[in-house]
């Protein structure tokens, strides 16, 4: 990684893709971002082989995505309910090959409140800054530019990429676990994978929310879910015995 990056370095195999649909929405006066992950993994200049791409558009992201579908084929699936959709493409190789499936999945910028702890959000319509204060860490909300006169650019209202040239793990606000407790269980899926830390005050809010109980408060298929992907992490042993030192020292938040 780039000590303080400003540009997203894209990994030329998906750089014409994310062209084409930072155009396509400029053409319509709004501007797509790549946002999450993908992001976070091209600064760590991680290989991807199979990616799934997130891009959030400042505007209309059902109406980028029909146009992306129109523009350069594969499968749209549209969620109207959820204003989202997901394409599907197939990347070729090198000599023409094909080279696995492509989803890119489309959303509108939007903001999130919480009605109660561990409660699905009420989401609204909201900018782009609204959009990445919702995720779960730093090193997870930042975006790329995709608009033809800033591609690539970085945007980090939050500062996840110096976050991320540190190694450290850090929620955007207090309540970020009480809101949602499945962000213990990816906070260390993410600090394991990444070799990351927990930022002081992170560990100790987890800490405070283990011991208030939070993660009795997610449904079982959301547990599940989450515990299958620590299963899934290259490391899993780590993982769970991560788990269990976040069990043993929230004893002592409580």
């Amino acid at each position: 990684m780039t000590r303080m990056a400003t540009q997203v370095p894209i990994p030329r195999r998906v750089e014409p893709l994310l062209r084409a649909i930072g155009g396509l929405a400029d053409q319509r006066g709004m501007r797509a971002y790549a946002v999450g992950g993908c992001v976070r993994d091209w600064l760590l200049g991680l290989p991807i082989d199979t990616p799934d791409l997130d891009v959030t558009v400042e505007g209309d992201g059902i109406a980028v995505a029909r146009a992306a579908g129109h523009a350069l084929g594969g499968t749209l699936t549209v969620h109207q309910q959820f204003g989202t959709a997901t394409q599907r493409l197939r990347r070729r190789a090198d000599g023409g090959r094909p080279s696995g499936p492509l989803r890119v999945d489309f959303a509108t910028c939007r903001r999130e409140t919480y009605a109660r702890p561990a409660a699905y959000p009420k989401i609204a319509a909201g900018t782009l800054k609204d959009d990445l204060f919702r995720r779960d860490f730093t090193v997870n909300a930042m975006a790329a530019a995709l608009s033809p006169a800033r591609f690539g650019a970085l945007v980090d209202p939050f500062h996840g990429a110096r976050d991320l040239e540190q190694r450290r793990l850090r929620v955007l606000h207090g309540r970020s676990f009480l809101d949602d407790p499945s962000r213990l269980l990816r906070g260390i899926r993410f600090a394991q994978r990444f070799g990351l830390r927990w930022e002081p005050l992170t560990r100790r809010a987890a800490e405070e929310a283990v011991a208030a109980g939070a993660l009795g408060w997610l449904n079982a298929g959301r547990l599940r879910r989450e515990l299958a992907r620590m299963r899934g992490e290259p490391d899993p042993l780590a993982c769970f015995e991560a788990l269990a030192a976040l069990l043993n020292s929230s004893v002592g938040a409580a």
